[in-house]
């Protein structure tokens, strides 16, 4: 009955999608933007904009490694490029992520930049760079400078058939900008905004003759942040070879390397509406009647010599050898080294009996090394006299990871003039995990006519997991140490149909499943359980519309997830059953006129645990929201260029996110909120810009995240911020 429904709805979009491009075609021109060119002639103007028409004929790696275009692969695939998110003024890649349709963002120091994206959030979206996996999302996420990013591409539902584990709402592949052989280029950027921000950018492309070329990136990031003591610095230098001694053949090495300090504050503590001479109104409701204290806005509750900071090193190598017209082989080594730190005070309880805040204590540290090599041979021929892309391939990858951490006793500060004082002896209790990790992989994209295209995938994985655990005597401690053989197998099938040149329909279906659910780092001998299973149903159009002036993209899906494991508490996993989202999405372009267009998306999920019972925990939750998971979330952008007839494009956007929960007992409410941005960009000369900005126009306060292990603070959102920039190419 379920798919006789989405087939209903597809067939009608599609008929409606049909009758718009019929009925405007009469009084549409052929204005399809070029797209902007980074290197131009002599003489020629260099075009930066923040908008860009979605070309659905490109093909895009992250949702397929058949080559298929966004048109031919049957998931919904959204990407933002550099272009749009320089002009936009996104200077993390959590910012330009969470402009795409219906992706929110938040987290904490302790899991930066976490995603949320049709009712699943967290480790349950995959963060891949240049489409590998590094490990959970919460565990090795940084927020990333978006200077040295080509693009930001999301694939949304699960992805464990491309992926293998923690994929189960979606991907976000960030890739890296790439040598080629266009041309020499050369790109500068500085800004200053509020709170003392300042970034800087200096990057480059070299042909260093006929078959070599090279490319390097450096970026800079600071920031004092809008609360007291929670500044952020960022570096992030990337670095590539390409040497191609023919056209069949091509080697790529290329390192990236990043060191950070990420801002400290973990949120603003909710004290009883007694207690708060100036509550701030409109941001959330509590069961207890708890509010946010203006006066605490601003406030760092955390120890002086806090620290949140990493540094990770990325080599990789990337060979592609085509022997003949209908083979390629591809290899992809790579090495991983990171190193993070964490020690600070992270919760803040008010006491009702004294009035302070009550303060912990918590420290961990990270050293992670990583191997990893995925082959695959790619063949184009004829089956059965149709034609046929197979792509088959092995995926390997070796983990050291040590993790390092500690409760020591914490201590209470005044609400209104805490004083930080220190952090307190480090006792270390080390947990080593190691995983090897080998999966087999396999798509192929049929053409069973000439309109109709069958694509179906499949992946067979085995990991080879050990957790230990030693005491702070350096005991071991077998009790909750284990080891585990983990078998997966998923797979994917999708039907693609051109309704006509313009429009394509698609359905699919696929399945993920996780070794040991939310967090492979975390799980200890008790909590050892099995895997979680996941299906999707999906169907959708992508159309072009009105002679390739507008795009449009719909999608409804229905995903279950069974046999969930979940963190509860900061350094607890538990099993808590199921989860089932439903939901619909909706995004489109428009070229108005030659120099107006418009863009615009619209998201809703349907997302309920179906069976969430934890007696352990004390959490009965079944029917409830999942935390941080908006029913709506809408977009909407538009540009203006050439205006008065200068070189002038003016533009902003706004995004709105629905009502959120902030537990799983559902008596946190975040409320709804809007924010907007406007930016206006001057061509100072063909090749120097400089534009202003303005986030969060009307200066709104609102709830960004609440973590459930911070059950007693929320994550504000940052307030107003006035920017201005210098971008410069050559």
């Amino acid at each position: 009955m379920r798919t006789t429904i989405i087939e209903s709805w597809v067939r009608g979009a599609a008929a409606a999608t049909a009758l718009c491009g019929a009925s405007t075609a009469a009084i549409a021109e052929d204005t399809t933007p070029t797209a902007p060119q980074s290197v131009p002639a002599a003489g020629e103007e260099i075009t930066v904009t923040g908008w860009r028409l979605r070309q659905l004929d490109v093909a895009t790696p992250t949702a397929s490694r058949l080559g298929l275009s966004i048109r031919e692969t049957p998931a919904t695939i959204d990407q933002i490029g550099a272009d749009e998110i320089l002009t936009r003024g996104f200077r993390t890649v959590e910012e330009a992520t969470v402009s795409l349709p219906g992706v929110t963002s938040g987290g904490s120091p302790g899991d930066p930049s976490l995603f949320s994206m049709r009712g699943f959030t967290g480790e349950q979206i995959t963060v891949l760079h240049n489409g590998l996996y590094l490990g959970p999302a919460n565990m090795i996420n940084r927020p990333g400078n978006t200077f040295n990013i080509a693009s930001i591409d999301v694939l949304k539902g699960p992805a464990s058939v491309l992926y293998g584990q923690g994929a189960i709402g979606g991907a976000v592949n960030i890739v890296n900008k790439s040598p080629d052989f266009t041309a020499d280029s050369l790109q500068a950027l500085a800004s200053y905004a509020s709170f003392d921000t300042a970034s800087i950018g200096l990057g480059g492309n070299h042909r260093l003759g006929d078959t070599l070329a090279a490319r390097a990136d450096v970026s800079y990031h600071r920031t004092d942040g809008f609360v007291d003591r929670a500044g952020s610095t960022s570096f992030n230098a990337t670095g590539a070879l390409l040497f191609k001694p023919r056209d069949t053949l091509s080697i790529a090495f290329s390192v990236d390397y990043l060191k950070d300090n990420l801002s400290t504050y973990f949120g603003t503590p909710l004290v009883p509406a007694s207690f708060a001479a100036d509550p701030i109104g409109g941001i959330l409701s509590t069961g207890n009647g708890y509010v946010v204290d203006r006066r605490t806005r601003f406030t760092n509750y955390n120890v002086a010599d806090n620290r949140a900071k990493s540094w990770q090193v990325w080599p990789r190598l990337v060979v592609n050898w085509s022997p003949s017209d209908h083979v390629t082989l591809s290899n992809t080594a790579y090495y991983f080294h990171a190193e993070r730190q964490w020690i600070n005070a992270e919760n803040y309880v008010f006491n009702a009996a004294t009035k302070v805040i009550d303060r912990d204590r918590f420290f961990v540290f990270h050293n992670q090394d990583l191997f990893g090599d995925q082959f695959s041979l790619t063949h184009k021929d004829k089956l059965l006299g149709l034609d046929n892309t197979l792509v088959v391939g092995i995926d390997y990858s070796h983990l050291d990871f040590v993790r390092s951490r500690g409760f020591p006793d914490g201590d209470s500060v005044d609400p209104l003039n805490p004083s930080p004082g220190l952090f307190g002896a480090i006792d270390k209790r080390v947990s080593p995990t190691r995983w090897d990790q080998i999966a087999l992989f396999g798509e192929d994209a049929l053409a069973l006519t000439p309109s109709l295209k069958l694509v179906t995938g499949l992946r067979a994985e085995r990991l080879y997991l050990t957790r230990e655990n030693f005491n702070v005597d350096g005991s071991f401690n077998g009790g909750s140490s284990f080891d585990r053989t983990y078998r997966l197998f998923n797979w994917r099938a999708g039907l693609v149909y051109d309704v006509t040149p313009n429009v394509t329909a698609y359905a699919s279906y696929s399945t993920g499943k996780d070794p040991v659910g939310a967090n492979i780092f975390l799980v200890n001998a008790n909590q050892n359980f099995g895997l979680s299973t996941s299906r999707q149903v999906e169907g959708g159009l992508k159309a072009d519309l009105m002679h390739g002036r507008g795009t449009l993209t719909l999608a409804a899906y229905d995903i279950k997830r069974d046999n969930i494991l979940t963190q509860v508490a900061v350094d607890t996993v538990s099993n808590i059953g199921s989860q089932r989202s439903r939901g619909i999405e909706a995004s489109g372009e428009l070229r108005v006129t030659p120099a107006w267009a418009v863009i615009a998306s619209g998201t809703y999920v349907d997302a309920k645990y179906a069976n969430f019972v934890d007696p352990n925990y004390g959490i009965a939750a079944s029917g409830n929201t999942p935390p941080n998971v908006p029913a709506w979330v809408g977009n909407i952008w538009t540009t203006v260029q050439h205006i008065g007839g200068l070189p002038l494009e003016a533009g902003g956007g706004v995004k709105y996110v629905g009502k959120r929960y902030g537990n799983t007992a559902n008596d946190l409410v975040l409320k709804p909120y809007a924010t907007g941005i406007v930016y206006a960009t001057y061509a100072l000369t063909p090749r120097w810009s400089l534009t202003g900005r303005i986030n969060n126009v009307w200066n709104k306060t609102f709830v960004q995240w609440a973590d459930i292990y911070y059950p007693a603070q929320v994550m504000l959102g940052e307030p107003r911020r006035f920017e201005i920039s210098i971008l410069a190419r050559f």
